[in-house]
């Protein structure tokens, strides 16, 4: 299995030569060229958020504690007094940071269904239905949003299965096969849950047809 490090260094690189390429092509503007290589970055870090003490999951969900936080407070209303806006802030933050995070470690296996191309296809969808919906992104921005996230999701999983071959020691580790698998097998229900969250992102998400239509042209 490839260590953080390596995860994130050859997603950078894919990430850049897609932005540098898209940039002098014309394809992409610099602040997109600048989005499409951050995203690809994330991407390449998202399968270990199933890792307990992995830094990716304790980025994300301070991450996701600080937008809870935003959302929370800008759309109460009306507005309460400073110090009680303060106190609910903190709450919001604490609970999702502390009681989120050991919620998903209690729940959560490291190389199960994070691990998994459903779950690239499950990043994939809520970056598009979020940029679409969230960010008023048109379809073709939210659409090369979750591809880019996708694309970087199966850069992990493909170096921790090229790492689950020892080529010097000329014999295939115990890891093998762990990584870039379709579904977790071991866990049926998890799988068939997080195929219908999928599903239903994907029918309330955009057309694809607008990002079709700008790749061909």
């Amino acid at each position: 299995m490839a260590n953080f490090n390596t995860h994130i260094n050859v997603a950078a690189a894919a990430g850049g030569v897609v932005s540098i390429v898209g940039l002098g092509e014309g394809w992409l503007s610099i602040s997109q060229a600048l989005t499409t290589w951050l995203l690809i970055c994330i991407g390449g870090v998202l399968p270990d958020i199933d890792s307990d003490h992995a830094k990716p999951v304790k980025a994300l969900f301070t991450a996701l504690a600080v937008g809870s936080v935003v959302l929370v407070v800008t759309h109460l209303k009306p507005v309460p007094a400073t110090p009680f806006l303060l106190l609910i802030g903190f709450s919001v933050f604490l609970s999702v940071r502390i009681l989120g995070y050991k919620v998903f470690a209690k729940f959560s296996v490291h190389r199960g269904i994070y691990h998994s191309l459903l779950a690239g296809a499950f990043f994939m969808s809520i970056t598009i239905a979020l940029c679409h919906y969230a960010l008023q992104a048109n379809p073709v921005l939210a659409w090369g949003s979750g591809i880019a996230i996708a694309f970087g999701f199966l850069i992990h999983l493909t170096l921790d299965e090229i790492y689950s071959v020892d080529i010097a020691g000329a014999r295939i580790k115990k890891s093998f096969g762990t990584a870039l698998k379709p579904i977790d097998f071991k866990n049926p229900l998890n799988s068939v849950l997080m195929g219908g969250i999928v599903a239903a992102l994907f029918f309330i998400s955009p057309s694809p047809s607008p990002f079709v239509d700008w790749l061909v042209k």
